[in-house]
C-alpha cells in the first residue's frame, strides 16, 4: 500500500455514528463507532485512508465487519493543531467500485493538549497562536472544535499548509463542499466519576439545547461540532431570544453578555427580520482564548467588557439568528455589515467605518496577494523569457493566493471582511429602504444560482437599471480594491464669496467603485459622490458660499489597496488668500 499512489479524496464520508468519552484527568479522548464511506471516484478503490490529529492513535479497524490490514503513519498537515495526522491506511475487503459503499468501525485513543505547532512554526509568537488554538481537554479547560482545529472525526484530504497562501482554506471549502450531506452523530460523555465526587458538569454541543449532565448527544448536517464541558454551570434558558451556559462564578459577566445580544437584536430588526432561533452563548473557561463563533453560537471567556463592544461582537451570531444563506460571503458578510449597523446606532456613520477599518489593513495584504503573480525562478525565467515579467511583477516576500472571487472563495480576509464592505458599499448605493426591500425577499432555499442576489437587488430597481457591473467587479470577480488618487483640485470664485471646486480623482485600480466627497470650509459644507471606473478618472463639481480649506475624498467606506488620509487640506490659488 505506498503511500505515494493513495486519492485522499476519492471517499466521501457520508454518515458517522461515534462515541466519544473524555478523561479531563489524562487530556484522554476515546473514540469507537463507525463510518461510512462511498466511493466518489471514477475508479474502483483498493485502500481507505482514515486520518485523525497526530496525538491521537489508531487502535483498531473492522469493514463491513471484517477484519482486514492496516497501517499508521504519521501525515504532515495543517488541518490539525499539531501540524500532523495519524493515518489509517487500510486494505479493504475487496475494491469499492464507484458509488458502493462500506461500513468502517474504528475505535481510536489519546491525548487533546494545547498545541499551536502548525502556527508557530510559521513564524507566530506562543502567546498568540494559543490564544487561537485553545483546544485541549484538561480539568481546567475542555473544549473541541472540528475540522481545521482538532481532527477528532476520521477525515480523508490531501495535505494542506498555512506556509501556502489560501491553500488551507480551499482544502477545508472543498472537503466541506464534499460532505455538506454528510451526517455526523456524535455522543460525548465524561469519563464516570468517583462515588465521592459531587461535582455537577455540563456539555455543551453547538446543535441542540444542553441538558444537565455528563453526557450530551447531537446530530449534524453540514455543520462543524463544537463541544465544550462546564463545571459547576450556571444556565439561563428562559429568556425569548438568548441561552447562556457558563460557570456560576461568571453569573453576572453572562447577563452582561445576555444584555448585549438582546439590545442589539432591535437594531438589525428592519434589515434581516425577527430572529428564527435564539442565540447561545457559552462560556470558555480559559481567559486567553479568543472568541470563537459558530453560527448562531458564541464562544468566549466570561469577564468584564465594554457594553458597546460587547454589542458589536454579539451582532454577527444576532445576524445568524435572522437569515441564512448557504453561501459565505452572503452568510458571513451581512453578520460583519451587522456589527457595523450596531457601532453605527452607537457612534454615527464614522464610528461605523472607523470598526470596518480595524480590519483594512489585512484585506489590503490579502487583495495584494490574489492579485499577485507567482515569482518565476531564476531557471524558468532562462528558459523561457515571458516568465521574466511574472518575476519582477511579484514583489518581493509577497505570497500569491491566487484571485479570491467573493462567490466562491474560502478565505475568511474575504468573505468576512470584503464582503462586509460590499453590503455597505451596496447600502451607500441603493440606500437603506431599498436594501431592505432587497433582503426581505431572500430565501436561502432559493438561492441556487451566483446571480440570485443581484436578481432580488434590481427587481426594487427601476426598469433599465442594474447592477452587472458592481457585482462584476466585487463579487464574481476578484479584481483587487480601488487604488484612488487625487489628480486634481481647483478653486474657481463665481459670485461674491460663492467658489466652485472641480475635483478630479484617478482610480488606478482594477474594481470600479462609487466614492463619497466632502468638500469644507468653516461651518459650511458641500457633498457629492464620484463615479471612478476601473483604470479612469471621474471629476466632481462642489459649490461653497465661502472659500474651501479642506475636502474628504472617500471617507473609508470604499476599501482601497493602500492606506491613505481621506482628508486633504486645500490651498487657495494666489490673489484668492485673505
Amino acid at each position: 500500500m505506498p503511500a505515494a499512489a493513495l486519492d485522499r479524496s476519492a471517499l466521501a464520508f457520508t454518515r458517522y455514528d461515534l462515541h466519544a468519552t473524555l478523561d479531563p484527568h489524562l487530556h484522554g479522548l476515546a473514540v469507537e463507532g463507525t463510518v461510512v464511506v462511498r466511493n466518489r471516484s471514477q475508479q474502483p478503490q483498493s485502500e481507505a485512508v482514515l486520518q485523525i490529529s497526530s496525538s491521537l492513535h489508531w487502535a483498531a479497524v473492522h469493514v463491513n465487519g471484517q477484519e482486514v490490514e492496516w497501517l499508521q503513519q504519521t501525515y504532515t498537515t495543517d488541518i490539525d493543531h499539531t501540524g500532523y495526522l495519524t493515518e489509517a491506511i487500510v486494505k479493504l475487503p475487496q475494491p469499492l467500485p464507484p458509488g458502493e459503499s462500506a461500513t468502517v468501525a474504528v475505535r481510536y485513543s489519546g491525548v487533546v493538549m494545547k498545541d499551536a505547532t502548525r502556527l508557530t512554526r510559521i513564524g507566530t509568537p506562543d502567546a498568540a497562536a494559543l490564544r487561537s488554538d485553545w483546544d485541549e481537554i484538561s480539568d481546567r479547560f475542555t473544549a473541541l472544535r472540528g475540522l481545521g482545529f482538532v481532527t477528532w472525526y476520521p477525515v480523508s484530504m490531501e495535505a494542506a499548509s498555512l506556509q501556502h497562501g489560501d491553500e488551507l482554506f480551499e482544502t477545508l471549502r472543498e472537503w466541506r463542499e464534499r460532505e455538506r450531506d454528510a451526517i455526523l452523530k456524535i455522543r460525548v460523555a465524561r469519563l464516570p466519576l468517583d462515588e465521592d465526587d459531587h461535582t455537577r458538569y455540563l456539555l455543551v454541543l453547538n446543535q441542540d439545547s444542553a441538558k444537565p449532565g455528563a453526557e450530551a448527544e447531537a446530530e449534524y448536517r453540514g455543520e462543524d461540532p463544537v463541544v465544550v464541558m462546564l463545571e459547576d454551570p450556571g444556565v439561563s434558558d428562559d429568556r425569548p431570544w438568548v441561552n447562556a451556559y457558563y460557570t456560576l462564578d461568571r453569573t453576572n459577566y453572562a447577563r452582561d453578555y445576555m444584555t448585549a445580544a438582546e439590545k442589539a437584536i432591535p437594531k438589525l430588526e428592519t434589515w434581516f427580520g425577527t430572529p428564527h432561533r435564539k442565540v447561545v452563548l457559552v462560556e470558555l473557561t480559559d481567559p486567553n482564548a479568543l472568541p470563537y463563533d459558530a453560527g448562531t453560537y458564541y464562544f468566549a471567556p466570561m469577564r468584564q467588557v465594554a457594553p458597546e463592544g460587547a454589542e458589536v461582537a454579539l451582532a454577527r451570531p444576532v445576524a445568524h439568528t435572522m437569515i441564512e444563506s448557504p453561501r459565505l460571503w452572503i452568510r458571513e458578510g451581512l453578520a460583519g455589515f451587522a456589527q457595523a449597523l450596531v457601532r453605527e446606532h452607537q457612534g454615527g456613520r464614522k464610528a461605523a467605518l472607523a470598526y470596518l477599518a480595524q480590519f483594512s489593513s489585512a484585506l489590503q495584504v490579502a487583495e495584494a496577494q490574489s492579485q499577485s503573480k507567482p515569482a518565476a525562478s531564476a531557471k524558468d525565467a532562462a528558459k523561457d523569457p515571458a516568465k521574466q515579467d511574472d518575476a519582477e511583477q511579484a514583489p518581493e516576500g509577497l505570497m500569491s493566493i491566487g484571485p479570491q472571487p467573493l462567490m466562491t472563495t474560502a478565505d475568511e480576509v474575504f468573505f468576512r471582511t470584503k464582503a462586509a464592505y460590499v453590503w455597505w458599499m451596496l447600502r451607500d448605493r441603493l440606500g437603506d429602504h431599498t436594501l431592505q426591500a432587497a433582503l426581505s425577499h431572500y430565501r436561502a432555499a432559493e438561492d441556487h444560482d451566483s446571480g440570485y442576489v443581484q436578481r432580488l437587488i434590481e427587481a426594487q430597481l427601476p426598469k433599465g437599471q442594474n447592477m452587472e457591473a458592481f457585482f462584476d467587479d466585487w463579487v464574481y470577480r476578484d479584481k483587487g480594491l480601488p487604488r484612488l488618487k487625487i489628480a486634481s483640485v481647483n478653486v474657481r470664485k463665481t459670485l461674491g464669496e460663492q467658489t466652485v471646486t472641480a475635483i478630479t480623482v484617478e482610480n488606478l485600480g482594477g474594481a470600479a467603485c462609487e466614492v463619497p466627497v466632502a468638500l469644507r470650509s468653516g461651518n459650511a459644507e458641500s457633498t457629492g459622490k464620484v463615479a471612478l471606473p476601473a483604470h479612469g478618472r471621474g471629476i466632481l463639481r462642489l459649490s461653497l458660499d465661502s472659500m474651501p480649506l479642506e475636502m474628504d475624498v472617500n471617507d473609508g467606506s470604499v476599501p482601497e489597496a493602500e492606506p491613505r488620509s481621506y482628508r486633504i487640506a486645500i490651498t487657495a490659488p494666489e490673489g484668492e488668500k485673505k
